[in-house]
């Protein structure tokens, strides 16, 4: 016996297994192929299916609360009727007050008085036999059906109480009051009914009315839906279509805004991002063709005296080496610069700290007068606190001190000053150099570019200038004219943002 019982149940289980298997891998590729669908399908179906539900739930609902109004009027409307019925029992025929001797004479009183209808009546009867009916053609004929009459008299009570019965011709509702003699011999009844099973047929057909009103609503908001979803996804197609256009060559593409809802902010961002990406990509090849044209140069140098190199001649390779020597180290600077520049972009290239204006002026003025002999004045001291990226700032403000006296006359003046007020802090420069004319104010921050190619520099640093007093949310001004002298501010908001 327990060979028996343990044989079946491991056949059972190895079954399991294999069911439990193939249906994983089911799923698995439904969950695939629900994938490969388009957004715009899923929603629709998504919307299709929760109307569905609505109106199915809806429906249902709907159903049950009518089918149960149906059976509390037929319960109230029979209950009203036994209750007449026993009331002309007890007050008598109402023409002559007199109670009722004979028990047809009240069947047939009680009938008379009931309204009929296609779906409810009364009947008075004994034996299984009608006696008395109402005087209605359009009435539901209680009469013709044998076997309803003996199941009304098979439960014989002076209790109002509602029963249902189901024959071959319908489901009955009824209730059933009998007539009895002193002693106690049932001599007839008198029995109303409701025909439940047409009643309910009735609300069958207006439910069917429903479910094709409801399948034609599916039908009609799933191609309104269509419409609308493709609408409010065309901003996802043009983002797709934008990022298949977007190549490495060419970022300038950018997606149409379209509304002001979440998926216009989605662009709106996208295309913020392309315009990192681009000017990303665009600094990169700036970068690489700027290190390319300027250190072409000083390799064609380097080559020519090694291969012009007499190894025996020491004179000669001391010449060479310091020329050498030279050439790497204006080699060394042009990368450190470029590297700058290639950082200025990024969010850690400033380090925001609060510094004390005036504390940082003094700093910065004592830095500068160690950079040559000039007249040298501070302009103004400012007072305050403000944020910001001391080594970075003191790198730019002494990058225009060192431009002042490289383009300035010995003794000449040079003031350097600050200030702090409408929520700006300023950091000036002023000379009385050579001064640079109108037409090149906006030239000089360009990368390489050189008023005098004669003088000594790679045009790096008006550019390291202005790309931090970029990162620090500032830009740079210039006022200058040729013969009066320059005067550079770096302008500046008093509160940084991180980047």
């Amino acid at each position: 016996m327990g060979t028996r019982r343990t044989a079946p149940r491991a056949i059972a289980w190895e079954a399991t297994e294999g069911v439990d298997i193939a249906g994983v891998s089911t799923l698995s590729s439904r969950t695939s192929a629900l994938r490969r669908t388009s957004v715009r399908a899923r929603v629709l179906g998504y919307l299709i299916a929760l109307s569905a539900v609505a109106v199915a739930v809806s429906g249902v609902v709907a159903y049950g609360l009518e089918l149960r109004s149906i059976d509390q009027d037929i319960a109230g409307d029979l209950t009203l009727r036994a209750q007449s019925f026993l009331k002309l029992a007890q007050e008598g025929d109402p023409s002559t007050r007199l109670p009722y001797t004979d028990a047809r004479a009240l069947l047939y009183a009680g009938v008379s008085q009931v309204i009929a209808s296609p779906t409810e009546s009364a009947v008075g009867h004994a034996n299984g036999v009608a006696l008395f009916v109402p005087k209605y053609p359009e009435r539901l004929p209680l009469e013709e059906d044998k076997a309803f009459l003996l199941a009304a008299e098979a439960h014989p009570t002076d209790q109002i109480v509602v029963r249902s019965v189901r024959t071959e011709e319908a489901l009955y509702h009824y209730v059933s009051v009998p007539i009895f003699d002193g002693n106690n011999n049932l001599l007839g009844t008198f029995t109303v009914a409701a025909d439940r099973g047409a009643l309910v047929s009735n609300l069958n057909r207006t439910f069917a009315l429903y479910l094709l009103a409801g399948a034609v609503a599916l039908v009609l908001t799933g191609a309104v839906a269509w419409v609308t979803v493709g609408r409010l996804l065309k901003p996802i197609t043009l983002l797709d279509e934008t990022a298949r256009d977007i190549s490495e060559s060419d970022l300038s593409r950018r997606i149409p805004i379209v509304g002001h809802d979440d998926l216009a902010r989605l662009s709106h961002t996208v295309n913020a991002m392309l315009d990192r990406l681009e000017n990303a990509f665009a600094t990169q090849r700036q970068l690489l063709d700027d290190a390319g044209h300027e250190l072409r140069t000083p390799l064609a140098v380097m080559r020519t005296n090694l291969e012009l190199l007499e190894p025996r001649d020491s004179e000669q390779v001391a010449s060479t080496q310091y020329l050498l020597l030279d050439e790497v180290a204006m080699m060394s600077r042009l990368v450190d610069d470029l590297v700058i520049l290639a950082k200025a972009d990024r969010p850690e290239f400033v380090q925001h700290e609060v510094l004390d204006l005036g504390e940082f002026t003094d700093a910065a003025f004592s830095r500068a007068r160690a950079l040559g002999d000039r007249e040298w004045t501070l302009d103004s001291r400012g007072e305050g606190k403000f944020e910001g990226d001391g080594q970075r700032l003191t790198q730019a403000w002494m990058q225009l001190v060192a431009n002042a006296v490289k383009f300035s006359e010995p003794g000449s003046p040079v003031a350097v000053g600050s200030s702090l007020g409408d929520g700006r802090v300023r950091l000036w420069v002023k000379d009385a150099g050579r001064g640079i004319p109108p037409d090149e104010h906006a030239r000089v921050i360009e990368r390489f570019h050189r008023l005098n190619p004669d003088v000594e520099g790679a045009g790096l640093g008006l550019p390291i200038v202005a790309a931090i007093t970029s990162a620090h949310e500032g830009h740079l001004e210039l006022e200058s004219a040729p013969g009066v002298g320059s005067l550079f501010t770096m302008v500046l908001p008093m509160r940084g943002s991180a980047r």
